[in-house]
């Protein structure tokens, strides 16, 4: 069964092998253990970068840049997305490849989608619905429980990301915006999330807990977002 974003049904797997890198040497031991990730394989006709995005459907679109957004993925081609038939028989994208999810930090955010002109449309009521419901909370828990413990910058990443998702979407802003952003223009120009995150740390005290450091990175994008609105 897939979610929302319609990622293939995806689990954590641990290998074991000696045709693995091992520069150190290998042994069948558990330090050589591989940790990594099982999909299921979804037929497809060839993925986003053999057709342009004009035919898309824009839901499909969607709900890829929700999922691409809250998890800030760093490496969202058109390669990485398959295309599909439906039960209906309608077309549907299938997002793959999420190895480079919930860095450590923005500086890599990289969506294709921004360029497609579905992005400058704004979300369908359902989609608000959905992106009203998401809790960073829920879900780093759920990771947790799954067998992931995921590092303290990583699940700084989900909260704030999820967050700018939330707020955008609360404001009307469409996923062109809310990618941009999320994305840097050139290499070595910031981009606007990692200016907000960069301004809140800047207000830190010594000793201030993450609760109040993610509450004064709410203040400051409330306060860029607001520019944007009005």
């Amino acid at each position: 069964m897939m979610g929302f974003a319609g990622v293939p049904p995806t689990c954590m797997v641990q290998c074991l092998h000696k045709g693995f890198n091992h520069p150190d040497g290998y042994e069948h031991a558990p330090e050589n253990v591989k940790l990594g990730s099982l999909q299921k394989f979804m037929k497809n006709s060839g993925s986003c970068e053999d057709m342009g995005p004009g035919g898309f459907p824009m839901e499909e679109v969607h709900k890829i840049s929700v999922f691409d957004i809250r998890t800030a993925n760093a490496d969202r081609h058109a390669g990485n997305i398959l295309i599909g038939k439906g039960d209906d028989g309608r077309t549907v994208l299938i997002p793959i490849d999420h190895g480079y999810c919930l860095p450590e930090n923005f500086e890599d955010c990289t969506f294709d989608w921004v360029y497609w002109p579905q992005s400058r449309q704004p979300y369908s009521p359902d989609t608000l619905n959905y992106i009203k419901s998401l809790d960073a909370e829920q879900d780093i828990a759920l990771l947790n429980y799954y067998g992931w413990d995921v590092p303290v910058e990583c699940a700084r990443t989900l909260r704030i990301s999820t967050m700018l998702l939330k707020k955008g979407a609360e404001r009307g802003l469409t996923p062109f915006t809310i990618g941009s952003i999320m994305c840097r223009e050139t290499i070595n120009k910031e981009s606007a999330i990692e200016q907000i995150v960069r301004e809140a740390q800047g207000s830190l005290l010594p000793g201030m807990s993450e609760a109040a450091f993610m509450e004064t990175v709410s203040e400051v994008m409330d306060s860029w977002l607001d520019k944007l609105t009005n």
